[in-house]
């Protein structure tokens, strides 16, 4: 298959499928899975893995915009999607259209969802965001109770959700993570008491799913554990959960370099002695990181060899003199992934740039071909 560039990601789709197989297995039947897909799916392609998702049993899907949920639409997802992040007052008519559930922190926007819904004679879902301590977006605890009871009786909507966001889930210390969920369960007590009974109830993202049962409530919120990475690196899932992604990409040009030449902009890379030099077909244009730090090195044939030079927009190098073995141009190199007995993980990437996981993967370019293998 032609590819519109030589840097690529391979998505392995009964790796993803298996992954879901084990969270579900992990939180027992009674418990369903928000797959969230924001961000290009983390970066491995929204509407493909939506399908994946959905098709292991992935009860809805989690997007952070109005943008997200349209596309996926479009693109012919019809189950429940939720917008998790803000949605400005001009998208709700196009929400209710697409049959989009909107989380909502105010009376004016319930309103206009009301009138919306309304006008298309159509039901509007939203979901109720609470503050326990993230305070980033979301009503006070205090808030809840009088916000639900002056929305619960507005036409055509319905409260479909109530969901709060742990700050601190991933940490070794969970007495802040166990202090917001009782903040939540004190506040879901309360409405039960005014014989307010909302379908979903959610507050687990990945890390709380399998450090804290009692978070799990009636949905947990399934994001990087899905794709097979760790918040961070000690992290144990303590079930079988791999990696879903490989970022490569292909040796283009080898150059013989004499004592004293250099090797890309600046000419940071001089060489010290005769060397052989590998151009790749990846640069930071792909989101293969250029500064303050780079990746360090790459796998070409199961052996690690280091970077060299200022990584281009398109373009990098890596010394291949000490390489065993007869290599080429078009010999594939690894950035992310496997090759023979190594192994370069996303967390061990985010190490090397001092960032987390998160961000390596959903940093690669949108032009990078996603292959679904």
């Amino acid at each position: 298959m032609a590819l519109e560039r030589l840097a690529w990601c391979e998505i392995s789709k009964g790796t993803i499928k298996n992954n879901l197989k084990e969270i579900q297995g992990f939180i027992g039947p009674k418990v369903g899975i928000m797959a969230v897909v924001k961000a290009n799916a983390y970066g491995h392609g929204a509407f493909e893995i939506s399908k994946l998702a959905l098709e292991a049993g992935a009860k809805m899907l989690g997007v952070s915009s109005f943008v997200e949920a349209k596309q996926l639409r479009e693109a012919g997802i019809k189950d429940p999607i939720v917008i998790l992040g803000f949605t400005p007052a001009e998208n709700y008519l196009d929400m209710v259209r697409h049959n989009i559930t909107v989380t909502i922190r105010s009376l004016d926007v319930a309103r206009s969802l009301s009138t919306a819904a309304r006008r298309e004679n159509k039901i509007s879902k939203v979901w109720v965001k609470v503050d326990t301590g993230m305070h980033r977006l979301g009503l006070n605890p205090g808030e809840v109770l009088y916000f639900i009871k002056k929305i619960q009786n507005l036409p055509n909507l319905l409260i479909d959700g109530i969901f709060t966001h742990f700050a601190q889930a991933d940490s070794s210390d969970l007495s802040f993570t166990k202090e917001q969920i009782s903040s939540f369960n004190k506040l879901l007590a309360d409405l039960e008491k005014e014989g307010i009974n909302i379908p979903w109830r959610s507050a687990a993202n990945s890390a709380a799913t399998f450090k804290i049962r009692e978070s799990h409530f009636d949905l947990v919120r399934i994001g990087i554990a899905m794709y097979g990475i760790k918040p961070n690196k000690s992290f144990d899932y303590g079930v079988d959960i791999q990696p879903v992604l490989t970022f490569k990409t292909e040796i283009t040009q080898i150059l013989e370099l004499s004592r004293g030449e250099s090797v890309g902009y600046g000419r940071e890379f001089v060489a010290q002695k005769p060397a052989l030099v590998a151009s790749l077909a990846v640069g930071y244009g792909d989101g293969f990181r250029r500064a303050p730090k780079n990746w360090g090195e790459v796998l070409i044939r199961g052996q690690r060899v280091p970077l060299v030079g200022r990584v281009s927009m398109d373009q990098a190098a890596a010394d291949i003199t000490d390489l065993t073995g007869d290599i080429r141009r078009g010999e594939e190199v690894v950035l992310i992934g496997k090759s023979g007995n190594e192994l370069i993980s996303a967390e061990d990437v985010a190490e090397k740039l001092g960032t987390i996981s998160y961000e390596v993967v959903t940093a690669i370019s949108a032009r990078v071909p996603r292959i679904y293998i």
